[in-house]
């Protein structure tokens, strides 16, 4: 029988204790060092339930970013933090980057931060593969807002040649690379900009060997798979327990392809049945797929920490279910 591996994806809930931390450090009530060590201990807590569940691939559950948008601050220059934004639909918000010069790549910090990560995976004992997550391009664009540029395509241009500078430090540390691309299924994009997203990914990967995981969640916009699958990638991720109703077309794509399904929605708390995420791997695998990796649809910001680890149990569940 083929099996499938377990992923999770991009941040988990911060503890109610870590949030408190974070707030004394910014009033600077606690030190960086004091504030790293809740840090540090949330990381290790939380790779704990990774071995336990024995995931194939992990980030470090990102407890030192409010946000997949914040992380952006850790590897480039030339935006600071604006306004506080809606991210889609959910009642959670983000801070939007304001580009004010030329966008830069900064190493030093996030290569520091995934050492750390990598180093308490190891004390750990966790056998995962560590990913590292960076924001897609078309999605930085989406999310920030231009004070310098004036030009989209220039935006993501040089975002996307000074990122690769950063990954190419990245993958010197993690295991695979974990690009968070949601915007790909925006409404309203125009045709001109979609055209230069391939483009866009080659020069985001040139010289990179690390694997690359293109995670994209909530709403699947049916007329940019073709897009979405033409990307230079290892794994194409989509969240299909969102998209039940679209799975005829999405499964269209899947073979040969190397898969990754979010099948833990992390926008309600209500728990999957461990059969019917085997039934979506199961069919991923009928419709010719070369791997299927299993997972949250997308990051865990907007449940308790409580039903994020419920959900998450789960994925072992299924698997045993599935290889048993």
């Amino acid at each position: 029988m083929i099996k499938f591996k377990v992923s999770i994806v991009g941040s988990y809930p911060k503890p109610i204790s870590l949030g408190k931390a974070i707030s004394r450090y910014r009033s600077n009530k606690i030190s960086q060092d004091k504030l790293e060590e809740y840090i540090s201990k949330q990381t290790q807590k939380f790779f704990e339930l990774v071995k336990n569940v024995s995931a194939d691939y992990t980030t470090d559950g990102m407890f030192r970013w409010d946000d997949v948008v914040d992380v952006t601050f850790s590897y480039l220059a030339g935006a600071e933090k604006g306004d506080l934004m809606r991210f889609y639909d959910n009642n959670f918000y983000y801070r939007r980057p304001v580009i004010r010069s030329r966008l830069e790549a900064k190493t030093k910090d996030y290569v520091e931060y995934l050492q750390a990560s990598k180093k308490l995976m190891s004390e750990s004992k966790v056998s995962s593969r560590l990913k590292a997550v960076i924001l897609g391009p078309l999605s930085y664009l989406q999310f920030s807002e231009d004070k310098y540029y004036k030009d989209p395509v220039e935006i993501m241009k040089d975002y996307v040649t000074e990122t690769n500078k950063v990954i190419k430090e990245v993958e010197k540390v993690v295991d695979a690379l974990e690009i968070h691309e949601p915007a790909i299924f925006d409404k309203g994009i125009k045709g001109d900009i979609l055209q230069k997203v391939p483009e866009l990914y080659s020069t985001l990967f040139d010289g990179i060997r690390a694997e690359k995981h293109l995670i994209t969640y909530f709403y699947v916009n049916s007329r940019r798979l073709d897009l979405l699958f033409s990307l230079p990638v290892d794994v194409v991720g989509l969240d299909v327990i969102e998209n039940k109703n679209k799975l005829g077309v999405i499964y269209k794509y899947f073979k040969g392809k190397k898969v990754f399904l979010g099948v833990l929605n992390t926008r309600n708390t209500k728990l999957e049945r461990p059969s019917t995420i085997v039934n979506l791997a199961r069919k991923a695998y009928e419709k010719g797929a070369e791997e299927v990796l299993i997972g949250n649809s997308a990051p865990m910001d907007f449940i308790p920490e409580i039903i994020a680890k419920r959900k998450i149990n789960l994925l072992a569940k299924a698997r045993s279910m599935y290889h048993g």
